[in-house]
């Protein structure tokens, strides 16, 4: 029978860190500081690579849906939890950058370009578990993988949950490591701040408790000593995890506390918020808003109501292996690699790097089952813990170049260099292709459908100079006369309210997107006819004549002929777009006599 020192001993080796390298001679530190510095590098070149020409691409369909609705926020400050535009981050850091700055598609993708530009620096939160050259190439896979650079050049929530949820882990492993138990509380923030950002930091939450229940099962397996079975390998660890949860019981009561606040500071209905001080008694009812009844709407709708997708799961599947070999092949085939060798080379394999890998292939394997469309946004979940075992990936390579050089063996050591420049020179050519050069383009893999293929900002920021004073909050504002949408795909045959997401669903308001999020901005009272005619005619008896007034018409290219003759002759120009490489082309008609009026100016 095993003795009492063996089973204790045996719980220390399941759940102690692997290679803790905190305590450093003089020689370690100078390496930390060299390594400190290249990390820093790193950011420094991920957020150029983010912010140069951020608003160059038009907005994306979905970007200018959600971005329509920060508009509506920023101009009424009425917001409350709507699961259907996602989580509060973007809404509220938005409005901020707004009244800052003033709405642009720069702006409003700074945060996101922001907070992908400094994600690698996340990878220095892992200097315990991971040696110097794996947490410079974590940082590097971080920076410049072309899925997470464009994904970061878009006003979507995708990275942002993913670069909380990795902090969260960085902070909590370095709490662990380190003793330093303020950190967890720091790392629930972490992850209570990617819940505010999307509801799939649901999804990681699971996976995390699940990638963690494999590592643990495995760490049992391997620390096993000689004679003690597998229950009482379970009992060691299991009393070992119980000792260590009641001693940090305090810090993790503060850290239910500290996510607690962040969630609820986020999803309280705005202006309640605004008004406590004036009013003390709203406090339970908008804690109660912002905690109980955004976490049921928040459950109900993605949870509850979103277990049914009505799509192939192979077919999404494929497609998301499609995006992971052509836009973050490195990550994949390193990520494998680096997996592989840990799990089955490496003497003691690594518990992150084991807990890493499992996240990332569960990743690949779940999003296609719970997403609603095949975009190539999704991989971006599985990128970023793949990530890690890449990077140990990586470093193999490095050291097996180094290696060879020091012992002069040329073909060992051309091989790994060979390898080395094929996957930096991947990484740069695709993300410079995708983010910069074609950004918008039918072919890019990583475009998703809805995104304009053409450069649609002379036309808009012309038709912007004739638009006159917002009419926000006129109940006959859809009666104006500022743009008028023409034809059945764009015409809206009843009133509905536009600050609504819920009312908005199921008319045309849709169909006509990005153009809302361009005219808003520009203050423009909208209404609409599916009739070219009503426009043409300017027939007072049939009350169209009002039509006639607006500066600016849109129409799908198929009512160009009808159009074109009498909008010419009264002084309009036009310039045709094209909504999504499947999609309509549309033609802009802007009014050349209105007072304002500045003609296209194409951007260089």
């Amino acid at each position: 029978m095993p003795t009492a020192p063996a089973l204790q001993q045996h719980a220390t080796l399941v759940c102690a860190p692997i290679r803790p390298t905190d305590n450093m001679d003089s020689t370690g530190r100078d390496r930390r500081v060299v390594v400190a510095g290249a990390v820093a590098a790193v950011v420094a070149g991920a957020l150029a690579a983010r912010l140069a020409g951020l608003g160059a691409r038009p907005f994306h369909a979905d970007e200018a849906r959600v971005g329509y609705w920060i508009l509506d926020y920023h101009a009424t400050g009425a917001w409350s939890y709507r699961p259907i535009v996602h989580g509060p981050f973007l809404f509220h850091v938005n409005d901020a950058l707004f009244g800052l700055f003033g709405a642009s598609d720069a702006v409003a993708r700074a945060p996101v370009a922001v907070v992908g530009g400094l994600l690698p620096g996340v990878a220095w939160l892992f200097r315990g578990r991971l040696d110097d050259t794996e947490v410079i190439a974590l940082a590097g896979l971080l920076a410049f993988t072309p899925t997470l650079v464009y994904y970061s050049r878009f006003m979507r929530s995708d990275v942002l949950v993913a670069a909380f949820s990795l902090a969260a882990v960085g902070f909590a492993v370095r709490a662990h490591d380190t003793g330093r138990r303020w950190l967890l509380p720091v790392a629930a923030g972490w992850l209570a701040l990617a819940l505010t950002a999307k509801e799939n930091a649901l999804v990681y939450a699971a996976m995390f408790a699940g990638a963690g229940a494999l590592v643990a099962d495995r760490r049992l397996l391997t620390a096993n000593p000689r004679g003690l079975s597998w229950t009482q390998s379970l009992q060691a660890g299991t009393t070992r995890a119980a000792r260590g949860l009641w001693a940090w019981r305090r810090t993790l009561a503060a850290s239910a506390v500290v996510a607690g606040a962040v969630f609820v500071a986020f999803y309280t209905p705005r202006p309640v918020a605004g008004g406590l001080g004036a009013a003390p008694t709203r406090l339970p009812s908008a804690v109660a808003a912002g905690s109980a009844d955004a976490a049921h709407a928040l459950w109900q709708t993605w949870v509850v109501d979103g277990v049914d997708r009505d799509h192939s799961y192979i077919a999404y599947l494929v497609a998301a292996l499609r995006t992971l070999a052509t836009t973050a092949v490195v990550v994949a085939g390193g990520g494998v690699l680096g997996f592989l060798a840990e799990r089955y080379a490496a003497d003691t394999p690594r518990p992150l790097v084991l807990f890493a890998g499992y996240w990332g292939l569960a990743s690949v394997v779940v999003y296609p089952a719970i997403t609603t469309v095949a975009g190539a946004w999704s991989v971006t979940h599985a990128v970023v813990p793949l990530a890690i075992p890449a990077a140990v990936g990586i470093a193999a390579v490095v050291r097996t170049g180094h290696s060879a050089v020091a012992s002069r063996d040329t073909v060992s050591a051309a091989l790994a260099g060979l390898v080395l420049l094929a996957a930096v020179a991947q990484v740069g050519v695709v993300a410079a292709e995708t983010s910069h050069v074609t950004p918008q383009a039918g072919d890019n893999p990583l475009v998703q459908p809805g995104q304009p293929t053409s450069d649609m900002h002379p036309g808009l920021e012309s038709a912007a100079s004739v638009l006159g004073p917002s009419t926000r909050g006129d109940p006959a504002a859809e009666r104006g006369a500022g743009v008028v949408y023409v034809g059945d795909r764009f015409a809206v045959s009843s009133p509905f309210d536009r600050g609504d997401p819920a009312r908005v669903a199921g008319t045309s308001w849709f169909d006509r997107l990005p153009l809302p999020w361009y005219l808003e901005r520009a203050n423009a009272t909208v209404t609409s006819t599916p009739r070219p005619d009503a426009v043409v005619s300017c027939d007072t008896a049939a009350g169209t004549a009002s039509l006639c007034d607006a500066p600016v018409v849109i129409a799908p290219a198929t009512h160009y002929d009808e159009l074109a003759p009498t909008l010419g002759d009264r002084g309009y120009d036009s310039v045709t777009y094209e909504l999504d490489a499947d999609g309509p082309i549309i033609v802009v008609f802007v009014d050349t006599t209105a007072p304002g009026y500045e003609p296209p100016t194409p951007r260089k």
